[in-house]
This record gives C-alpha cells, structure tokens and sequence, in this order.
C-alpha cells in the first residue's frame, strides 16, 4: 500500500508532517466548525495536489483528503487517493472511528476500510494485500494509533501554545503501522502569500520518520522511507485563536527537495479554539 502518509512529498512525505498533539476538547465547539486546506507540492516542477476538508461539531469529526499526482510526476507515478475519516469525541478529544479510501495508481483500484472498535481494529480491503509485512502490524500497534486523516485532524486542534510540536505520534493505514518524532525548532517564518491568507504565529519543527510494522524487511537505516534527513515543517494559526496549519514542509528526497506549500485556507462557523 501506498498511503503512508510519510510519503507524501514526492509520494508520500507530506503527511510526515501530520501528527496528533495534544487537542482541544471537541465539546468546546458549540456549532459545526469547516476547514478547507488546498496543497501543491513542488519537486523543482509542481508535481502535486492535495485538498483537506474536515468538519468539527460536539460530538465527533468528519475529513476528507483528495491527493493527486501532477504535472511530471504524474507521467511516472501516476496515484489519485481520495480518503475520509469519521470520528468521535472520547474524553474531550478526537479518536479514530472509521478510515477509507480509494487508490487509483493506474494499475489498479485499491479500496480500503479500517474500523477502530472498543478492543480490536478490523480491516478490509479489494484487492487483498499480498503479505501484510515482516512483521505484521500487531493488535496493541493498531490500538494505540490513529489513521493519517485523524491525525491531521488533531493537528488542526492542537491546543498548546506550542502547538503540534510535541513528540511521538502513532500512525496505522491500514497495513503499515510507523511513528513519527516532532520536535520544536524555534521560530518559524511564514512566507507572503501564508500571511495572506490569515496565518499567524508561526513555529518550526523536525520530523523524523520511523517504520515499525507492516513494511517489506530491511536495515534499521533504511525504516526512513527514503528521506534523506528530518522533514522541516513550518505551522501557523489561520487567526490568533484558530485551528493550527501546515505552512510550509521541506524535504530532501533521492529525487531532490520536496517542498509543499499551502495554496488556499477557508475556515467557516465558530472556530474550534473560541
């Protein structure tokens, strides 16, 4: 499978950037709250495109992420996902529900479904998975972590003022299980066009991405899915108390640096943070 997020830029390492910080209380939202993100991400050419939309009420989340492959890329790795997740508020704070997407990577269609229950999480998916790794993701992995979509979700909630910087995150796709490590870097500087658009406060981080399970076998120095150092991700605040963005992301790949950039911000209805 193909939709670990940490391969976003170029093919993954957008969602590296993605990470579950500590998150304000759904409850605290009195009406449905809407936010629409747009991405492009750049390999010297665009080669990227990437919307997110989610929906905060009382009691629970809905997203969704359309990613596209885009100019040269697309002639070479040609991917189209469209995944959503659904989820509810547990103890003030977004956990996983339901996850599902649709991977069209020009060869075939892949549909895929994961469903967090109380002590179990189940999957599903057309066409089977050959293997499902060497390990195997276990019961507990999947448990503790979150799919890539909730993940973003909680990032856009974060509550702190250091915002989604904030140590190791738990990832499950579906079949790969992988952490991420944020730390804060200091500062951060938005470029014009984030300033444009309403993004305030600024901090940096490093991201370092770890394969645990459900991957092909290989050398501890080769589980970074190919990055050839930390992702550096800028966040800011769509407003002084808004929900929390990804700026900017930079990554060094085989192929070069990947950069992503956020193209367009909407926020609708009472912010989460009010």
């Amino acid at each position: 499978m193909r939709f670990s997020i940490a391969r976003f830029a170029l093919v993954a390492a957008f969602a590296g950037a993605l990470f579950g910080a500590p998150v304000q209380a759904l409850a605290q939202a009195p009406a449905p709250v809407r936010l629409t993100l747009a991405y492009d991400g750049h390999l010297i050419f665009k080669v990227l495109e990437m919307r997110f939309e989610e929906e905060v009420g009382p009691d629970g989340f809905a997203a969704d992420v359309h990613l596209n492959s885009s100019g040269i890329l697309a002639a070479f790795k040609h991917f189209d996902i469209a995944a959503n997740a659904r989820g509810r508020d547990e103890g003030g704070a977004p956990r996983p529900g339901e996850f599902s997407y649709v991977n069209h990577d020009g060869k075939r269609v892949r549909h895929l479904q994961v469903t967090w229950g109380h002590d179990q999480v189940a999957m599903t998916t057309t066409p089977p998975f050959s293997n499902l790794g060497e390990p195997p993701a276990s019961a507990a992995q999947k448990l503790i972590a979150a799919d890539p979509v909730t993940q973003l979700v909680r990032v856009t909630l974060a509550s702190t003022r250091a915002g989604p910087c904030n140590g190791d995150s738990h990832f499950f796709d579906g079949k790969q299980y992988y952490l991420l490590d944020l730390v804060p870097a200091g500062a951060g500087e938005l470029n014009d066009h984030a300033r444009d658009l309403g993004l305030v406060n600024p901090i940096r981080c490093t991201v370092r991405y770890h394969e645990i399970a459900g991957f092909k076998p290989k050398p501890p120095e080769k589980r970074n899915g190919g990055l050839k150092g930390p992702i550096t991700v800028t966040f800011g605040q769509l407003g002084a108390h808004g929900p929390w963005v990804i700026a900017q992301l930079q990554a060094e790949t085989p192929l070069g640096y990947a950069n992503i950039l956020l193209r367009t911000a909407q926020l609708t209805g009472a912010k989460p943070h009010d």
